[in-house]
């Protein structure tokens, strides 16, 4: 035999076997005949939706340096501490609508930019955002699948919507804001915490 033929024969066997050991290595215990896992209630869903952006925010909070609270990316910008703020501020006005009771703090006129006067420290900002979620979470629970169909008005609008709608507004508010902080951290040199894993 030839070098080139060997070669050959080397290359195939070569493929074959990582193709073999792939497809074992990389799909341990599953089938393609595995049925998918069922799914859970809606309010279960929409729950874990909120819980992991609240969460993300959470650790943020108490991640980012105190001394770094009051910086913003734009002189037109929010500062880190004021995008957290806004979050709950706005996640508060969502919550009192939905849930029908004056849930949380009262923020005074600007109730969706609670004061850096009042939320000082970087102790204050984490426990109201941790309040914020915790609140949201106990409301949906609560209210259950039931809850999510129930009619509600805007805070801000003179409009009625499911209370499913405002849910997903409040999680798509709070991802965004979660998006601007991660510039924040990256214009500071720093690694996000949910992309630290």
């Amino acid at each position: 035999m030839d070098r080139s033929s060997k070669r050959a024969g080397l290359t195939l066997v070569a493929i074959t076997l990582a193709a073999v050991l792939g497809t074992s290595i990389f799909s341990p215990g599953q089938t393609q005949n595995q049925a998918p896992r069922p799914a859970t209630s809606r309010a279960d869903e929409m729950l874990g939706m909120w819980n992991g952006i609240g969460n993300k925010l959470v650790a943020m909070a108490q991640d980012f340096p105190e001394d770094k609270y009051d910086f913003k990316v734009q002189p037109d910008q929010r500062t880190f501490a004021q995008n957290l703020l806004h979050v709950a501020g706005v996640d508060y006005d969502l919550l009192r609508s939905i849930s029908g009771s004056n849930i949380g703090p009262d923020f005074g006129k600007n109730k969706h930019n609670p004061s850096r006067d009042v939320y000082k420290t970087k102790a204050d900002v984490v426990k109201l955002i941790q309040q914020a979620v915790a609140d949201g979470a106990n409301v949906i629970q609560q209210q259950g699948d039931t809850g999510l169909d129930k009619i509600t008005r805007l805070p801000w609008a003179n409009q009625l919507v499911h209370s499913s709608y405002m849910w997903t507004f409040a999680i798509e508010h709070s991802a965004e804001h979660y998006g601007q902080l991660v510039v924040y951290y990256r214009a500071n040199n720093m690694v996000p915490p949910d992309s630290r894993r």
